[in-house]
C-alpha cells in the first residue's frame, strides 16, 4: 500500500528504512524523468535517483518538507547538474547549455554570501508568482527542468513559437524587474 507524503515523511523520522522504498515507488519515475532530462547514461540517471534517496534520508529529520514531492525533484536536479559538470567539464551538450545561457544574460552572477543567495531566490519566487500560470510554466520547464521549446511546445499543445516569445517576453519582465529592485545585471 502506497503511503500519502505525511506517512512517508513519519517513517523518515522514525527512521524507518521502508521510507526509501515508500519514496522509491511513489517518486522513483518523476525523479529519473527529472534527471534524464540532464543527463543522458541510465546508470548516471539510476546513480543519481540512488544519491537522491540518500540525501533525503539524511536531510528528513530535522527538514519536515512540504510538499515532498518538490523537495525530491530540487535533490535530484542538483544531483543531475553536479554529474553533468563532471562528466562534461570540457565539452558542452547544446541543447542544455542554451538553455541556461539564454537565462544568463539576464541574470546576476550569484552572491558570494547565503543572504544574496537567498535574496535572490526570494525574489525570483516573488517574480515567478506574479507572471501568468501558462508563462511560469514555460519559463519552469525551460529554465527549471533544461526542456527544449519544442518539447514544451509538444507538451503544452502550442506552436513553438508562442514558447519562444512568451520565454522572450519573461526574460524582459524579469530583467526589467531585477532593475526595479535594484539588483545588478
Amino acid at each position: 500500500m502506497q503511503l500519502d507524503d505525511t506517512g512517508i515523511i513519519a517513517l523518515y523520522f522514525q527512521r524507518d528504512e521502508s521510507a526509501i522504498a515508500q519514496t522509491e515507488e511513489k517518486y522513483g519515475p518523476s525523479c529519473r524523468r527529472v534527471v534524464r532530462r540532464i543527463l543522458w547514461d541510465l546508470r548516471d540517471v539510476d546513480e543519481c535517483v540512488s544519491d537522491t534517496w540518500l540525501r533525503t534520508w539524511n536531510a528528513i529529520p530535522p527538514k519536515r518538507p512540504n510538499p515532498l514531492e518538490a523537495f525530491l525533484h530540487r535533490i535530484a536536479r542538483n544531483l543531475a547538474l553536479d554529474r553533468y559538470d563532471y562528466t562534461t567539464a570540457k565539452k558542452r551538450n547544446t541543447a542544455l547549455m542554451d538553455a541556461f545561457l539564454e537565462l544568463n544574460e539576464d541574470l546576476p552572477a550569484p552572491g558570494d554570501t547565503v543572504t544574496d543567495k537567498v535574496t535572490f531566490q526570494d525574489f525570483m519566487n516573488r517574480f515567478l508568482r506574479r507572471q501568468s500560470k501558462e508563462h511560469r510554466l514555460y519559463f519552469l520547464r525551460r529554465y527549471w527542468y533544461g526542456m527544449s521549446v519544442r518539447e514544451i511546445a509538444q507538451e503544452c499543445g502550442v506552436g513553438e513559437e508562442k514558447v519562444k516569445s512568451a520565454l522572450f517576453r519573461t526574460r524582459n519582465k524579469l530583467r526589467q524587474a531585477m532593475e526595479g529592485e535594484g539588483i545588478s545585471i
